[in-house]
């Protein structure tokens, strides 16, 4: 196993950034913050944290949209949603499991 999959599985198995990935991996669709941390039920700002890290090594990618919901008001928000790479790297790390 390379010492970059070890360093991206330790990163992706951190809990709540786990908790992140299974959430929108389960949802299959893009989300915003709100929805995320609703999800995992933690609070908004460490959801944040998490998920820009999960985007510096690209685990997820982003764009603002209109938040289409009625509490909303039209404003925006940054919606998320995962790259093959959280896909590539889970299988990368299975593999390297089961040796």
């Amino acid at each position: 196993m390379s010492d970059d999959t070890i360093r991206e599985g330790t990163t992706m198995l951190h809990p709540v950034r786990w908790k992140i990935l299974t959430v929108l991996k389960a949802k299959g669709i893009e989300m915003y913050i709100d929805q995320i941390a609703d999800a995992v039920n933690e609070d908004r700002r460490l959801v944040s944290f998490h998920l820009g890290t999960l985007q510096e090594l690209g685990f997820v990618e982003s764009e603002f949209k209109v938040v289409q919901e009625p509490r909303s008001k039209g404003k925006a928000g940054r919606f998320f949603k995962l790259t093959p790479k959280f896909d590539k790297v889970r299988s990368d790390l299975v593999r390297a499991i089961k040796g």
